[in-house]
């Protein structure tokens, strides 16, 4: 995930300094406008919990299985984490559709 190095604020400007992961590099594609920076973690993100599924109820994301099998997702969580951001104008919907098992191991009786 990207993180934010520097931030300078003069004439109203705000210059932010990143540090981004190669994946993220990759996704960017050498774009540099237009460009949205979210954040993806903490109590007051992704703050909406939605359900995921195959028959749509109406609070379920419905996501093309075709899609999640060409990112090669083959389940979703039940319950996920998701918000919606307003910037000029503009809505955006981010939802975190899968959580990383990486990280410390679990041990648990058998």
């Amino acid at each position: 995930m990207a993180e934010i190095k520097n931030i300078d604020v003069y004439d109203g400007k705000i210059d932010i300094k990143l540090s981004i992961t190669r994946d993220e590099y990759k996704i960017l594609k050498h774009h540099t406008a237009d460009l949205v920076i979210l954040p993806c973690s903490g109590k007051d993100s992704l703050v909406q919990k939605l359900t995921t599924g195959k028959l749509g109820n109406s609070n379920r994301v419905m996501l093309p299985k075709k899609l999640l099998k060409s990112f090669n997702i083959k389940e979703l969580d039940k319950k996920v984490p998701s918000n919606i951001f307003i910037i000029d104008d503009d809505a955006f919907l981010l939802i975190k559709i899968k959580k990383s098992k990486v990280g410390i191991p679990k041990f648990e009786e058998q």
